[in-house]
């Protein structure tokens, strides 16, 4: 593996980790209270957000639902399946970077992305092992500066998206 593919793979593991201890973080402990709770509005954005800002770049971590990034490249094709709890945008000098964390996957979600991605254009890889509680293992799609990475197994996934400037 080259040191280079392996330095962002570091920083990719690193960054989903600090955002599941900040999310942790955020828990706190319930509090007994002798009177009903107050309904909350459909409407209402519990959404959680931290930026953390380096001369080289920011970091972005969301909290919340979210059906996909706003600002990720048109060229990615949205992922239609389960449900986006966390997404991480990193932006730096060489490039964007967004990393989701997903669950409540369907049975064949990689694969079934896989085809997505090549339909796309991309260019893919893939190590995919069906067992009974859904697909286990990954798919990396490439088009141009762009490159798609979803590793899963089960009922959940991180999929993430690097564009490079």
């Amino acid at each position: 593996m080259s040191r280079q593919v392996f330095s962002k793979t570091a920083k990719g593991l690193y960054l989903i980790s600090l955002a599941s201890i900040l999310g942790a973080c955020n828990h706190k402990a319930p509090e007994q209270q002798n009177t009903a709770p107050k309904p909350v509005s459909a409407a209402a954005d519990n959404a959680t957000a931290v930026t953390i800002e380096s001369g080289k770049g920011s970091v972005e971590i969301t909290d919340a639902v979210k059906p996909w990034p706003d600002d990720a490249p048109a060229d990615v094709p949205r992922y239609p399946y389960g449900t986006i709890r966390k997404i991480i945008r990193t932006e730096t000098p060489e490039g964007n970077s967004w990393d989701m964390a997903i669950e409540r996957l369907p049975e064949h979600a990689l694969l079934d992305y896989e085809a997505v991605l090549k339909a796309k254009g991309f260019e893919t890889t893939s190590m995919i092992v069906p067992e009974k509680e859904g697909d286990r293992g990954s798919v990396t799609g490439i088009k141009g500066a762009i490159t798609v990475v979803l590793i899963g197994s089960g009922g959940s996934m991180s999929l993430s998206i690097i564009q490079k400037q």
